[in-house]
């Protein structure tokens, strides 16, 4: 645990809020969110206490039934432990009682509610099937990113791309497992659709087996025409040489944007622009925080601060120092970038919001790291087989 605080120098006893948000633009982040609600509600204490290893503390300190009054952590199928052990607090009123279930799609709805009982407040989102390409370089091998339309498709135009710029068409950072499963995810998604998608993270796996292998098949040809050094490349260095125009495409979430908007003379919609990857379109596929309510001794002080961040306010200063869009469909945008402006007018109009795999919303924490366990020997060795037969273990292991 690295450091402790109250926020307000309240009139009554409060809550105590637990998180990892620590440095960059998470810190900035959440300090925001706090400034807001102390200047909204300063009479309400909130204990603000950071610790690296949150999911371990919450764990011990349920056992040892002293949980934190509320936390962040991801939501959807990473918080089924805890709801099936029972200790974390029915938050429906929060959601029946307020504009929440209005402003909120189904996505960010169906992550925080488990047997028609909401346990969460999704508190921001982040989109990780975003294509980001080099504009000029875009030009000069005379492809236009928005018409390929499927994953495999997309195997053609990097061709292309390097056929006619003599540049890799799409960076891959492979160094991290994950970077490679988000990859395989977003094919999966794109190359074999939503429905087949939540089959597979719902635990019908094994009925897709061949859906599965087709992904993973495609992600090594992806490999194939990435760079030789693409096994020790991390996602940081993959994001720099992309804004040195080392690639024409590069496969990220959101956040990967952050650094393009620092850097001086890469502009969005002359330098770099985006679109959904080829086969997903209409769709937004998403990673996203939320703030998990225990039972505590202070219902009010907990439902005061539950009911600040799921409101406009709240999200609309977390998300503009996050990076990321707010899940809430009628928060004011003006405050924030060009990119995230357009980002969240996709949300908007998506017809689907399907949770990540590689981020915990879509499966379960014991299941998440078999996938991660399974990825990184399909990195090593790109046994498509083998690798098809582990992650159809992990999914179908419910």
């Amino acid at each position: 645990m690295s450091d402790s605080g109250t926020r307000s120098a309240a009139v009554r006893s409060g809550a105590e809020l637990l998180h990892r948000m620590v440095g960059g633009d998470g810190e900035a982040a959440i300090n925001a969110l706090l400034d807001g609600f102390e200047s909204r509600h300063p009479g309400v204490s909130l204990e603000d206490v950071t610790d690296e290893n949150l999911s371990l503390t919450v764990k011990s300190r349920i056992l040892k039934e002293s949980p934190p009054d509320v936390w962040i952590e991801w939501p959807g199928k990473n918080l089924m432990p805890y709801v099936e052990a029972d200790v974390l607090a029915d938050i429906s009123e929060t959601w029946t009682d307020s504009d929440m279930e209005r402003a909120y799609l189904d996505g960010p709805r169906n992550a925080a509610a488990f047997d028609g009982a909401y346990h969460a407040v999704p508190l921001n989102i982040h989109r990780i099937n975003n294509l980001f390409y080099n504009v000029d370089l875009a030009a000069q091998a005379g492809v236009d990113p928005s018409r390929v339309s499927s994953p495999r498709g997309f195997v053609e135009m990097l061709q292309q791309v390097e056929a006619e710029t003599g540049r890799v068409g799409m960076l891959l950072p492979m160094k991290n497992p994950w970077t490679v499963l988000q990859l395989w995810e977003t094919v999966l998604l794109g190359e074999h659709g939503h429905e087949v998608y939540q089959s597979v993270a719902d635990g019908a796996a094994a009925s897709h087996r061949g859906a599965i292998a087709d992904a993973l098949d495609i992600v090594s040809e992806y490999a194939d025409l990435a760079t030789d050094d693409a096994l020790y490349v991390s996602l940081t260095d993959a994001n720099e040489r992309f804004i040195d125009g080392e690639s024409v495409f590069f496969h990220q979430g959101d956040w990967a944007a952050g650094a393009y908007t620092e850097t001086d003379g890469f502009e969005y919609g002359s330098d770099w622009e985006h679109v959904p990857f080829p086969g997903t379109e209409g769709m937004y596929a998403m990673n996203m925080d939320a703030v998990i309510a225990s039972e505590t001794t202070d219902a009010d002080a907990v439902e005061t601060f539950l009911r600040y961040v799921g409101s406009p306010d709240g999200q609309r200063r977390f998300n503009r120092k996050k990076g990321s869009i707010p899940p809430r469909t009628d928060v004011s945008m003006g405050e924030f970038t060009d990119f995230l402006q357009d980002q969240h007018a996709n949300f908007g109009s998506s017809r689907a919001q399907p949770l990540s795999i590689t981020h915990g919303l879509g499966v379960r924490p014991e299941q998440l790291i078999e996938l991660k366990t399974a990825m990184s020997s399909f990195v090593a060795d790109r046994d498509v087989d083998a690798a098809a037969s582990g992650l159809v273990t992990a999914f179908d292991r419910q």
